[in-house]
């Protein structure tokens, strides 16, 4: 949806967690600084997750935004220089999937670690859905998040993207 949209799109397609999830934002760091070496003009990263957290049964929980939509989180490390200027842009985007899909996100988390958005302004962790949401409602709430980026780059968002 970006990429038709006219946003240029580098896809990283590395799996950094295999074969252990120890180490997966290590190695995700060399890509990282790789991918923006090669192209300092990127002005958004985003690292794609789901929440792999279980509820109080022990069932891996899901999410929902309405019928076949997962609900979306930003993930927002804060230890170092610019982390303000990421959760600017996460309040953002936030402000926007809101206004398009109201209940598609939860709130913010930010958390004491790098996550490695230290590497550049523009850097952000999403949570797309949890472990027990589908496959087509992840992919669902992935939309919505394009549209949002695509509306915040065509509108008053357009001098963070």
């Amino acid at each position: 949806r970006l990429a038709a949209a006219g946003i240029r799109v580098i896809r990283d397609r590395e799996l950094h967690d295999y074969p252990s999830y120890n180490g997966s934002y290590a190695h995700a760091r060399e890509s990282m600084k790789e991918i923006l070496e090669a192209h300092p003009e990127i002005a958004l990263v985003l690292d794609l997750h789901r929440d792999a957290a279980d509820g109080p049964d022990g069932r891996q929980y899901r999410t929902q935004a309405g019928e076949g939509c997962a609900q979306l989180m930003t993930v927002l490390g804060s230890s170092f220089d610019h982390w303000q200027e990421n959760l600017a842009l996460a309040l953002k985007l936030s402000a926007q999937l809101e206004r398009q899909h109201p209940g598609i996100t939860r709130p913010i988390q930010l958390r004491r670690a790098t996550f490695n958005q230290d590497l550049c302004p523009g850097a952000l962790l999403i949570e797309v859905g949890a472990a027990g949401n589908s496959h087509p409602e992840a992919i669902a709430a992935a939309e919505e998040l394009a549209e949002a980026i695509i509306a915040l780059a065509r509108g008053t968002g357009e001098d963070i993207l």
